[in-house]
């Protein structure tokens, strides 16, 4: 806390225009001083700089909350999903102050369910007489409006007169580099409490990170993952100090083991998504599995991890591989003209899960009556 931002605090405007006139950045800048180093450099009186130090001092300390407010509080901050199975089994939904993540292969429906859940978010919080936004980063280019009017069209007519206020109220942004994603999350506070926003999507956070910083080297691979330690830091701490639900999806990557014993390469990885074939590959015998992108560090990051995949050509299973309330369990789904159908009967759960940064997830399997250039297409993609 002490390294926050003083332009960021909710202070005079007045003692605003004397900090940014002054070297003070931050505030431990602030309570390193003496008060009457502070009173000289901030032109304050004896009482206005107490008055400020002792301010700095409670944004140090750190707030308590008992089991009972937080009980309270995370029933106001709830996102259904719209299927009472699972809402119950994560008790209540989404939660605000806390990281979702959707993982899953291409095509699955990650994009699918970030459009069903902002305008679930919508049309929850109107009825609750609560005018939040959804804040939505595309990095991608896949969101499509008309998409969100064909969902509200087909599972809630009785919504269509008011279209045009529920697109209103979802916020775009489509960043096309890591610097420019990096300036919207930094500029992230601001723009939720201008703009009342109670959900936030980013669909995806590994698209950028993954083309511009290719895992090639051990030095790239730090880059990575300290940029991604940089934007999981940021979007808990607003996730947290707003109390917004921060919704994330991520992709897939290959991990590939030797099958034989005397093979001593280290495991290497493909990235599904750009077919990227990292270094020390040995011509070799190995076998792969399909698991989330972005490595162990990520997976610490998430709060509650969705797992995406297929099980037939038409129907896709949800697996809840990481809750902190909801044990590990699958539902089946759909994908129709109204957005995401679960399945009432078609789900299981357990108490003994596995690894949700290793779980081995099922992708389309090639068809073998495919044209012999599009099974070369599929296989050069898998490697």
């Amino acid at each position: 806390m002490s390294f926050r931002r003083l332009s960021k605090l909710p202070l005079d405007q007045e003692i605003k225009e004397r900090i940014a006139r002054s070297p003070l950045k931050t505030v431990k800048d602030v309570l390193s001083l003496s008060p009457l180093q502070v009173m000289t450099l901030l032109h304050m009186s004896a009482d206005e700089c107490k008055a400020f130090m002792d301010k700095l001092f409670d944004v140090c300390v750190p707030q308590h909350v008992t089991a009972f407010d937080l009980s309270e509080e995370e029933k106001n901050g709830s996102y259904w999903l719209g299927n009472h199975a699972l809402d119950t089994m994560l008790h209540g939904g989404l939660h605000a102050g806390s990281i979702t993540e959707f993982a899953g292969p291409s095509g699955v429906g990650k994009t699918q369910w970030c459009l069903y859940i902002a305008i679930l978010s919508v049309l929850a919080k109107k009825k609750s007489n609560c005018n939040i936004t959804v804040m939505y980063i595309d990095t991608e280019t896949a969101f499509r409006p008309e998409r969100i009017v064909e969902i509200i069209n087909n599972k809630y007519p009785e919504h269509t007169t008011e279209i045009k206020e529920y697109l209103s109220r979802i916020y775009l942004y489509q960043p096309k580099t890591v610097s420019s994603l990096s300036e919207i999350l930094e500029s992230l506070e601001v723009i939720a409490v201008e703009k009342d926003v109670g959900m936030l999507i980013v669909d995806s956070i590994a698209s950028l990170a993954r083309k511009e910083i290719p895992a090639t080297s051990s030095y790239s691979n730090i880059a990575r993952t300290n940029q991604l330690a940089s934007w999981a830091a940021k979007l808990k701490c607003i996730a947290q100090q707003l109390n917004i639900c921060v919704v994330v999806t991520n992709q897939v990557t290959s991990r590939f083991a030797p099958e034989e014993p005397f093979i001593t390469e280290e495991i290497q990885a493909v990235d599904v998504e750009d077919g990227e074939l990292h270094p020390g590959w040995s011509d070799k015998t190995f076998s792969h599995h399909v698991t989330p992108a972005l490595g162990n560090t990520w997976t610490h990051c998430v709060n509650t991890r969705f797992i995406l995949q297929y099980t037939d050509s038409k129907s896709r299973q949800l697996i809840i591989a990481k809750s902190p309330v909801a044990p590990f369990a699958t539902f089946s789904y759909t994908i129709g003209e109204g957005g995401i159908i679960i399945e009432e009967h078609d789900s299981f759960y357990s108490y003994s899960g596995s690894d949700p940064g290793l779980h081995k997830i099922k992708v389309q399997q090639v068809n073998p009556h495919l044209p012999c250039t599009q099974l070369l297409c599929f296989h050069h993609v898998m490697i």
